[in-house]
């Protein structure tokens, strides 16, 4: 998906948690939440180094980071050098920002399960080809559109699963 659409959409990464800061809870991991609060961080690191007239600032870095990390065993160090992410500038983050986790708190309150995507504020169904299409309806002048075979009939793969804020895997 990042590498059709990433340099001619904004992606909003939503490390997501729940619960409150004395009792933060997430889906694949044990609280504290770690790999989520290492995810805010990069996306806060990213953001704040990225050039000032980057049309999508930090997003070349975390999106890729984030895409290593789901293919490296949660290799947080090596996925940092291998994206460019400052990882000293992270490993300050996680010791000294707290406010992130109120900040995400807020962010993910109104989301119901992991994962979830939007396109112009409409859910979309989490398979490439759904979210894809939503993009191009929305935008068919993107070069990514004019390469893809897309039709409405097409069948989905279904997510392999989708949890909700109870934990429970739901379809």
């Amino acid at each position: 998906m990042y590498q059709d659409f990433g340099s001619e959409i904004k992606m909003t990464l939503n490390p997501f948690i729940f619960g409150s800061a004395s009792s933060l809870e997430c889906f694949d991991e044990a609280s504290p939440c770690i790999l989520e609060q290492t995810s805010m961080c990069v996306i806060k690191v990213a953001t704040d180094s990225a050039a000032p007239d980057a049309a999508f600032p930090g997003q070349d870095q975390y999106v890729p980071w984030l895409v290593c990390m789901d293919s490296n065993n949660d290799d947080g160090p090596g996925c940092a050098t291998s994206t460019g992410v400052d990882d000293s500038a992270m490993n300050t983050c996680m010791e000294s920002d707290s406010a992130l986790i109120d900040q995400y708190l807020e962010i993910d309150s109104p989301i119901g399960g992991t994962p979830t995507v939007y396109v112009d504020g409409s859910n979309v169904r989490t398979t490439y080809s759904a979210i894809s299409r939503a993009l191009c309806k929305s935008d068919p002048t993107m070069a990514a559109c004019s390469s893809l075979q897309l039709s409405e009939e097409e069948e989905e793969e279904v997510p392999k699963c989708t949890y909700n804020r109870d934990g429970e895997i739901v379809a």
